[in-house]
């Protein structure tokens, strides 16, 4: 992939340590090629009694948008152009999904997010992501 043909990069973002890591990836490769940075955060809610799920839906969801607005300031001083959106479902697959109907040219994720076992070589999600994406992935340790 030529610099000029990378346009959207969409990068994961959880909060942990190597989705930041991703995200910096994702600024140094935007500043190389004038590409824009999509950050999707995933809200994954196991459906229990109806209102509590609501409310911790809500809750979830407001802590994502604090998180990407604070995300997007950071990249404004970047210089870098970045939007986001929070989706709704199983992780990898709202991800690939994703990436693939908003026509992304890279995905770069963190390969290991705030869930799953410490010491797992390579995150559930980012493994999955991989397995499913049409779109190109760079895993980010």
């Amino acid at each position: 992939m030529k610099n000029q043909d990378m346009k959207n990069i969409l990068v994961p973002l959880d909060g942990s340590d190597t989705s930041k890591k991703g995200l910096e990836k994702a600024l140094y490769f935007a500043k190389l090629s004038g590409a824009s940075i999509t950050g999707v955060h995933v809200v994954v809610v196991y459906p229990t009694l109806a209102a509590t799920v609501t409310k911790y839906r809500d809750f979830v969801t407001k802590k994502a948008e604090k998180m990407l607005d604070s995300t997007k300031d950071y990249c404004k001083k970047q210089d870098v152009k970045f939007t986001f959106k929070i989706l709704h479902g199983k992780p990898a697959s709202s991800i690939a999904a994703f990436a693939e109907t908003q026509k992304m040219d890279l995905i770069i994720i963190g390969s290991r997010g705030v869930g799953g076992l410490r010491g797992t070589i390579l995150g559930s999600v980012a493994n999955t992501v991989v397995q499913k994406s049409k779109v190109p992935v760079l895993v980010v340790k």
